[in-house]
């Protein structure tokens, strides 16, 4: 395993940075893996354990598997540097969301069928209109990839758990499957 410290985790955007301890460019974080790791944020300054994995489409590396292994007592509500999503300089890559997001936890509340109403890779999010009606529901580029996708298009037909963002409150579409 790798460690580092975290240069900072922008828990709003779901993704950060972690300066690793043997120099080198700064490895990419994203909610999803400390979802996986069963954490629910990363403070500036925390040191943590890790290991490092290449993403199969991009070929950037990312930090997985995490373990935080001190504080570092900062702040992790810091806005991280905007961009328009694509990959940045530093080993990493960045998109910009705008849906519950974070280390927070979802709770499902059921599954549905809809249409893609529009989804924009670049930003790193859209909607689907559930078959049953009601609000469209928020869907995340982590829940596109998690389902092995790289990306959904207006009017393809898709199957969901409804999961609600502890935190926010808010509905959003996981588990992913496409219908053919």
């Amino acid at each position: 395993m790798a460690s580092g410290t975290v240069k900072f985790f922008n828990t709003a955007k779901g993704f950060g940075f972690i300066t690793p301890q043997d120099g080198g460019p700064d490895i990419f974080v994203h909610a999803s893996a400390l979802e996986r790791s069963g954490i629910r944020s990363l403070n500036d300054g925390d040191t943590v354990s890790y290991e490092v994995e290449q993403d199969r489409r991009s070929g950037k590396v990312a930090a997985v598997e995490l373990r935080v292994t001190g504080s570092g007592g900062g702040a992790s509500s810091r806005p991280a540097p905007r961009s328009q999503g694509g990959f940045r300089s530093e080993g990493g890559y960045e998109r910009s969301s705008g849906g519950p997001r974070g280390g927070a936890s979802r709770q499902v509340e059921g599954s549905g069928r809809g249409t893609v109403k529009w989804f924009n890779a670049t930003k790193g999010f859209g909607f689907i209109e559930p078959e049953s009606g009601g609000e469209d529901l928020f869907v995340h580029i982590s829940a596109v990839e998690q389902a092995g996708l790289r990306d959904l298009h207006e009017g393809q037909v898709v199957s969901f758990d409804i999961q609600r963002d502890a935190r926010s409150g808010k509905a959003a579409a996981g588990n992913l499957r496409v219908d053919n």
